[in-house]
């Protein structure tokens, strides 16, 4: 009995197309683009976020040099206030440099009440002005508050 033994060392045939000789210069441009284009979004996007939270942290500031401003005024007195000043001004603070105040007293028919209204102004790095404003009633019977006490010292 003859075998015959045929040994197979045939390669096979694989027919070259286009998705297993890799990418086109179009697809490589195509892709490029895109990814530039997300790349300019993303920093956009970036950019505005760090001006709203700039913008959000001089409001914060403001509404403080508010608080501080109306604290100044009812512990000195809206009448004094009215008749000796200051009506506006500046924060010494570094941090504070680019915020100034104004404020406005009138005095209201019931009692002793005062109609105080208090603005803070500033201007953000880019140079746009900007304030908050806030109003409020105090009242301020005479001899009510120390003589002693002085915008400055507070």
């Amino acid at each position: 009995m003859l075998c015959r033994t045929i040994a197979s060392t045939s390669t096979r045939y694989r027919p070259t197309t286009l998705s297993s000789r890799g990418f086109t210069l179009v697809e490589v441009l195509v892709a490029g683009v895109v990814l530039a284009l997300s790349a300019g979004a993303l920093g956009l996007t970036i950019s505005q976020s760090m001006n709203s939270l700039a913008l959000a942290r001089d409001y914060q500031r403001a509404a403080e040099l508010l608080d501080r401003t109306f604290t100044k005024i009812d512990l000195i007195g809206p009448g004094r206030i009215l008749y000796e000043g200051p009506s506006e001004g500046g924060f010494d603070e570094p941090r504070h440099e680019r915020f100034s105040w104004q404020v406005e007293i009138d005095t209201r028919m019931e009692g002793n009440l005062y109609e105080v209204t208090v603005r803070i102004l500033w201007q953000t790095p880019s140079g746009k002005p900007r304030f908050i404003e806030a109003q409020t009633l105090l009242n301020d019977p005479p001899e009510s508050r120390s003589s002693e006490l002085s915008w400055d010292e507070l």
